[in-house]
C-alpha cells in the first residue's frame, strides 16, 4: 500500500482489550495494537479495557462503529466458558470477512504456536461500514494479525466498503 496515501487519509481506529485481569498499566496487547496502527499512519481515537462481559463489549461496539473506521479487539476469544467475544460480536456483523479467520489460523499454525492454533479463535466483519477485527489475547498472534493480515489490507477493505 502506498504510504503517502495512508498519510493523506489515516483511518480512525478504536481498540478494545477484553480481559478479566488486565489494566491500563499492564495491557501490553492494547499498546501493541496502538503502536502498529500508529506505525501505519492511522489514528487511535479511543482505547478501553473491559471484562469478558457481553453487555460491555456490545456497548463499546455500538458507540464506536458509527464514529470510527476500524475497531480492533484483543482477548476473550478462547474456548473457556468466560470467553464471549466471538459470540458477542459475530451476531452484530452486517457482513463477515471469512478469510480473516482462515489466514489467522494459517499464520498462527505456521509462525506462532503450531497445532495449538486450534485454541485461538478469531473473527472479522463489517458493522455499519466499520471494520471490526477480533484477535486473541496472545501477543505473538496480535503481532501476526496486525502485521501480516490487518494492516496490509485495511485501507483496501475500507475503499471497498465505501463503494
Amino acid at each position: 500500500m502506498n504510504s503517502k496515501k495512508m498519510e493523506e487519509h489515516p483511518l480512525r481506529a478504536a481498540i478494545l482489550t477484553i480481559s478479566n485481569s488486565r489494566s491500563f498499566s499492564d495491557d501490553t496487547n492494547g499498546l501493541l495494537i496502538q503502536s502498529a496502527l500508529a506505525n501505519y499512519g492511522h489514528q487511535v481515537v479511543d482505547y478501553q479495557i473491559v471484562k469478558d462481559d457481553k453487555a460491555e463489549i456490545e456497548r463499546h461496539l455500538h458507540e464506536w462503529v458509527c464514529s470510527v473506521d476500524l475497531v480492533i479487539t484483543s482477548g476473550g476469544t478462547g474456548l473457556a466458558k468466560r470467553d464471549v467475544t466471538i459470540e458477542t460480536v459475530e451476531p452484530l456483523f452486517d457482513k463477515k470477512i471469512p478469510a480473516f479467520q482462515s489466514m489467522m489460523t494459517y499464520f498462527a499454525y505456521r509462525r506462532a504456536c503450531g497445532v495449538q492454533a486450534m485454541a485461538y479463535r478469531t473473527t472479522a466483519g463489517i458493522i455499519h461500514q466499520c471494520q471490526v477485527y477480533c484477535l486473541p489475547g496472545l501477543p505473538s498472534l496480535i503481532k501476526i494479525g496486525m502485521e501480516k493480515v490487518i494492516l496490509p489490507e485495511v485501507f483496501h477493505l475500507y475503499s471497498e466498503i465505501k463503494k
